[in-house]
């Protein structure tokens, strides 16, 4: 057994008493399976950085503080996450010290922390919010330790330092995975790109040039296909109607998520309408989790999206993890604490090949949820995790794209 020291300075009012039950977590204590005796050296020192917002007054007759309220609980179940990687790796026998602190500055606008709290931490995570992160990235790039941030992040951000990473899924790594595979297995198909603009535009710009980067180095179909844009909205399909070609295998792509439900549901309405054209679709991740969506649409365009962060609930490993999560907190993980819980894990596993050298840590404590494939975003800069797989929906259920039987040549139906 190893052991566990956490140091904290966050408290909050009696007033909250919904996370009252946060207090024996934010007390220090150690988790020890050995003598006391001897100072014990530290495996791994992480320090966190989240917006717990401990000098939060609720005034009684002021409306409820939800997005500072809804912060605190984000920041919670990351905290969890972190807490839960430690006593994983506390129970193989390493030591890990932890410290949590409080990203919002008191009503004096001091800090909670300073360089004096993290000079000698392996790794930092943290803070959540942006002005925090650029008010703090400078101090803590100072302290030569790890800066992982549990938050999606323009790429600017990540420029000019190579200690700085990002552990959300790169949505740019997404598209090139989408572009790349509707130009191979689609290149002679009537390609329909609904383009809903907005803030979904760069992501737009990206498949485009990634899509015909492809198609140019194929030079047997780069003039033979079917390819046309159609200009939509958040609320509208635009001329995507006009664009399907009942002679044709018809492949539309969209990248926009659940930001644009109304014109995700007319899409699928256009897609039903048109019942005896041979139709496929290509979407965002999101598309999953929107409960309008049938299963008849799904399953009829054999729906194909780019997945990351994915528990695999038939692993044994993964079910004891999980297990020992709800021994820990009485509940059961939210998406926060697992992807704080595989960073955790990700980093250790990191510095310990940085420490140790090329070695097997296959029997270390594993991410349950996230595969890190990080890459520098640019020279001499922070790293994104770019991995992404594509799943389509095959015989009533999401299936790796790799695995589905390739689509049978088009029989182009008789004309009348």
């Amino acid at each position: 057994m190893g052991v566990i020291h956490h140091r904290t300075s966050i408290a909050f009012s009696k007033r909250v008493s919904a996370i009252v039950f946060m207090a024996t977590f934010l007390c220090a204590f150690a988790l020890q399976g050995q003598s006391d005796t001897l100072p014990t050296p530290t495996d791994f020192h992480a320090v966190t950085i989240l917006p717990f917002f401990m000098d939060l007054v609720e005034e009684e007759d002021a409306p409820p503080a939800r997005r500072e309220l809804r912060m605190r609980e984000i920041a919670l179940e990351n905290m969890h996450g972190i807490q839960w990687a430690a006593e994983r790796l506390s129970n193989e026998g390493y030591h890990i010290e932890l410290g949590f602190f409080d990203e919002v500055a008191d009503t004096l606008g001091k800090n909670h922390w300073g360089i004096e709290d993290i000079y000698d931490a392996d790794v930092i995570f943290g803070p959540l919010q942006l002005s925090p992160i650029s008010i703090s990235r400078r101090i803590i790039e100072r302290t030569g330790a790890e800066h992982i941030l549990l938050t999606p992040l323009p790429s600017a951000f990540l420029r000019g330092s190579d200690a700085i990473r990002t552990v959300i899924p790169s949505q740019v790594h997404a598209v090139d995975v989408m572009a790349r595979d509707v130009a191979e297995k689609h290149s002679q198909d009537n390609v329909v790109f609904v383009m809903s603009g907005g803030n979904d535009l760069e992501l737009e710009e990206r498949f485009l040039d990634v899509f015909n980067r492809e198609l140019q180095a194929d030079t047997i179909y780069a003039d033979s296909l079917l390819f046309d844009t159609v200009q939509a909205s958040r609320n509208s399909i635009g001329s995507l109607s006009d664009k399907l070609d009942y002679y044709s295998r018809n492949v539309i792509v969209s990248l926009a998520g659940r930001s644009s439900r109304s014109m995700l549901s007319n899409l699928q309405a256009a897609v039903q309408i048109n019942d005896s054209t041979e139709i496929f679709v290509y979407t965002h991740p999101e598309l999953k989790d929107l409960g309008f969506i049938d299963v008849t649409f799904l399953e009829r365009t054999r729906t194909t999206l780019p997945v990351s962060e994915e528990v695999n609930w038939s692993d044994s490993a993964t079910i004891a993890a999980v297990k020992l999560f709800q021994s820990q907190f009485n509940t059961h993980p939210s998406k926060y604490s697992i992807r704080a819980h595989d960073a955790f894990l990700d980093a250790f596993t990191r510095k310990l090949e940085r420490d140790l050298g090329p070695k097997d840590f296959s029997v270390l404590p594993a991410p349950i949820a996230t595969v890190f494939d990080w890459v520098a975003v640019d020279q001499f800069s922070g790293y994104v995790n770019k991995h992404w797989k594509l799943k389509t929906f095959y015989q009533r259920q999401w299936c790796e794209s790799e695995n589905v039987p390739t689509l049978l040549d088009f029989i182009e139906p008789e004309k009348d």
